[in-house]
C-alpha cells in the first residue's frame, strides 16, 4: 500500500499493511527555514519531499502547504478566515470598501460599512517564524465592544464563497500518493465557536456571552449563510476527507458550551459530509477529557492531532475507549517526546515500549505528533517511530 491508501483506509477502519505513519512538519520546517538550519539535504524539498525520505505519509490534514507563504492571503485572518491557493474556495468581500495593507510585519484591514468600520490588525516577525509561530498574532480584534456587532453582521452579509476546483485539485496532484489531501472547512466548528476563537479576546467573549447572548445570536445569524455555503462548497468539492472544526478544549469550549453551541453544526456538517461520501475530521488538539462522549454525539469520522500524557489529563487508551470504535484517531505522540531536554534516550524508548503496548492491534490509527513535531526535535526519534512502526506489522480491520 502506498502511504495515501494507508491513511485512508486506517481512517475508514480497513485493513492495512501497516500502521500509517504521518508526522505534522510545516511548523519543524518553518522554523528550520527561518532559521537558516533546515538540513542540507532538504534545502530544496518540500514537505512530500521530505515525508517521502522519511517514508511517511506527508501530513496535510490543514488543508494546504502552509509553508508556502506567498499562497497564503490573510486580508480577512482577522475575520478568523483564511484564503489559500489549496483551499476548496475562497472568501472574499463583496459590494462594501476594503482596505488591506501590509508591510514586513503587519497586516492591517478596514472594510467599510454603514454602521461603522471594521478594523483588524495582525503582527508576525521573524523571530516568530523562527520559534515556528506560522500564524500571526491579533493586535485588534474584529469586535472591540458590543457596539461593533451591527457592522459586522454587515461584513458577514457581504461575504461570499468561490468554489476554487483547480487550486484545490492542483494540491491533489501535488501530494499524490504520498499522503491524504484533507479540504481545509471552517476552523470554528460553529458561527459562536468563531466568535470565541477569532472575533475578539476569549474573556471580552464570555462577558458578552453573559450580558448581550440574545446580541450574539443575531450575529450568529449572519454567519450562517457563509457557513452553509462553504459547507456546501466542501460536498461539491473532489475531497474524500474534509476538516470541520478545531481547537477544541474542555475548559474554553467548555462541555456546556459545546454541547449548546457547536455540537450541531458539527452533526450537520457531519450528515452533509457524509451524503456527499466524505469522511469528516475535526483537529481535536486541546484537553479533551468530558469532551469525548460528545465527540461521539457529533457524527464526525476522525479524530485529528490527539495529543495524550504528558501534555494532557487523559492517556491515548482512554482517548480511545472515550471515542468509541468508529471514530479514527491521528496522532497520538505528544511533542515533547521528541525533544531531549524532555526526555533522555532510554526514556524515549521505554515511552515507544509502553505507546506500542497501549495502542494494541493500531485499528483506526494513524500515528502523528501532536500537534506538530517541534523544531528542536530529535530527528533519530521520528526515524526510530518509524522503524518500529514497520516491526509491528499489518493491522486487521475490526
Amino acid at each position: 500500500m502506498n502511504p495515501r491508501e494507508r491513511v485512508l483506509a486506517a481512517s475508514r477502519g480497513e485493513d492495512v499493511d501497516r500502521i500509517p505513519w504521518s508526522p505534522r512538519l510545516d511548523l519543524w520546517f518553518l522554523a528550520r527555514r527561518a532559521r537558516g538550519t533546515l538540513p542540507p539535504e532538504y534545502a530544496d524539498c518540500d514537505l512530500v519531499d521530505i515525508a517521502r525520505s522519511l517514508g511517511c505519509a506527508s501530513h496535510m490534514a490543514q488543508g494546504a502547504d502552509t509553508t508556502r507563504l506567498a499562497d497564503r492571503d490573510l486580508s480577512l485572518r482577522g475575520l478568523g478566515l483564511d484564503n489559500h491557493a489549496d483551499y476548496p474556495f475562497r472568501i472574499r468581500v463583496e459590494g462594501l470598501p476594503v482596505r488591506f495593507e501590509r508591510d514586513s510585519e503587519n497586516q492591517r484591514t478596514w472594510i467599510e460599512t454603514p454602521a461603522g468600520t471594521i478594523h483588524t490588525h495582525l503582527h508576525q516577525d521573524q523571530e516568530m517564524l523562527r520559534r515556528g509561530i506560522s500564524l500571526p498574532f491579533v493586535q485588534s480584534y474584529a469586535v472591540e465592544s458590543a457596539e461593533d456587532l451591527e457592522a459586522l453582521g454587515i461584513v458577514f452579509d457581504h461575504l461570499r464563497v468561490e468554489p476554487n476546483p483547480e487550486g484545490f485539485g492542483a494540491f491533489c496532484r501535488h501530494v499524490g500518493e504520498q499522503g491524504l489531501p484533507v479540504a481545509r472547512g471552517p476552523v470554528a466548528a460553529s458561527p459562536l465557536h468563531l466568535m470565541l476563537h477569532e472575533l475578539m479576546p476569549m474573556e471580552r467573549f464570555f462577558y458578552l456571552y453573559r450580558d448581550c447572548r440574545d446580541e450574539l445570536y443575531e450575529l450568529a445569524r449572519h454567519i450562517e449563510p457563509l457557513y452553509e455555503a462553504m459547507l456546501q462548497a466542501l460536498c461539491d468539492s473532489q475531497a474524500e476527507v474534509v476538516l470541520w472544526g478545531a481547537n477544541y478544549d474542555r475548559d474554553i469550549t467548555s462541555p456546556r458550551f459545546f454541547e449548546r453551541e457547536m455540537m450541531p453544526w458539527l452533526q450537520r456538517a457531519a450528515q452533509r459530509l457524509h451524503a456527499a461520501n466524505k469522511l469528516m475530521l475535526c483537529h481535536t488538539d486541546g484537553e479533551n477529557n468530558h469532551l469525548l462522549p460528545l465527540y461521539r454525539q457529533c457524527g464526525f469520522d476522525i479524530a485529528e492531532s490527539v495529543c495524550p500524557t504528558p501534555m494532557t489529563e487523559l492517556s491515548l487508551p482512554q482517548i480511545r475507549d472515550g471515542l468509541g470504535p468508529e471514530i479514527a484517531v491521528w496522532g497520538g505522540i505528544p511533542s515533547v517526546v521528541l525533544l531531549d531536554e524532555a526526555m533522555d534516550d532510554a526514556a524515549f524508548e521505554a515511552y515507544l515500549d509502553a505507546l506500542f503496548t497501549e495502542m494494541g492491534d493500531g485499528h483506526r490509527l494513524v500515528l502523528g505528533v501532536a500537534d506538530n513535531v517541534p523544531p528542536d526535535a530529535n530527528w533519530s526519534r521520528l526515524l526510530a517511530i518509524g522503524g518500529r512502526i514497520r516491526a509491528h506489522g499489518p493491522v486487521v480491520g475490526a
